[in-house]
């Protein structure tokens, strides 16, 4: 009897020691378990926060080489400028090409459009800060004289480097059901999508990349009154 009380006690010795003996192992098995689990979840996260964002973001130098314009039916007939004649010309010195679906400019000034038809008088011209959207810089939406002035950009889709944009006060698509030019004057956004920029007048420009949402450039003129 005291044999087998002697055997028993020596197994439950060598159970317990091995059972000690194996916690610190088990331990360190989960605790390297765990850290690999948060090093893939954080590896995640890292590679789906920089597909999101998009760090290749283009980066290009834009010039306003030049803003002449004017409103019609305000102030002395000498001032008086058509729609069409208010132009602004921008050209691309340096950087990263520009695909034109993907690239939106906003501009901000004083001047007016209309409603209605004025032609036979049952429209209204509409004075006040301006607000211009070129939804994108493709032909879609556009007139023929804008894809004629800006032939060169247009034909490959990019805007590169040389090359020079120029925007007209009635580029939006004349009778068209689509326009992808929006024009708004203090807040009304019924107008007509075309717009003239009050002569002398200070207008502020921005070339944004709509899928980075990232301002390129942005910059002042002084509307100079056209020829």
């Amino acid at each position: 009897m005291r044999a087998l009380g002697s055997l028993r006690h020596k197994f439950r010795y060598f159970f317990k020691s091995a059972t000690e003996g194996l916690s610190p192992v088990v331990g360190s098995l989960l605790s390297l378990l765990i850290v690999f689990v948060l090093v893939g979840a954080v590896a995640s996260s890292i590679n789906l926060f920089v597909d999101k964002t998009n760090f290749q973001q283009p980066m290009a130098r834009i010039a306003l080489e030049s803003c002449e314009g004017g409103i019609y039916g305000v102030g002395p007939v000498s001032n008086w400028a058509r729609f069409e004649e208010n132009q602004i010309i921008l050209m691309h010195e340096g950087g990263d090409s520009l695909p034109v679906d993907s690239i939106s400019i906003r501009i901000f000034g004083y001047g007016n459009s209309f409603k209605g038809n004025i032609s036979n008088g049952s429209g209204k011209r509409i004075e006040g800060d301006v607000e211009v959207l070129y939804q994108d810089l493709s032909q879609k939406g556009k007139n023929k004289e804008y894809m004629t002035r800006n032939g060169a950009v247009l034909e490959d889709g990019s805007w590169d480097v040389g090359e020079k944009l120029i925007l007209c006060g009635r580029d939006s698509a004349s009778g068209a059901t689509y326009s992808s030019v929006k024009v708004s004057v203090g807040g009304v956004e019924e107008t007509k999508d075309n717009c003239g920029f009050k002569a002398g007048s200070e207008i502020t420009l921005m070339v944004i990349d709509r899928e980075g949402r990232n301002v390129i450039a942005e910059r002042t003129a002084i509307v100079k009154l056209a020829e």
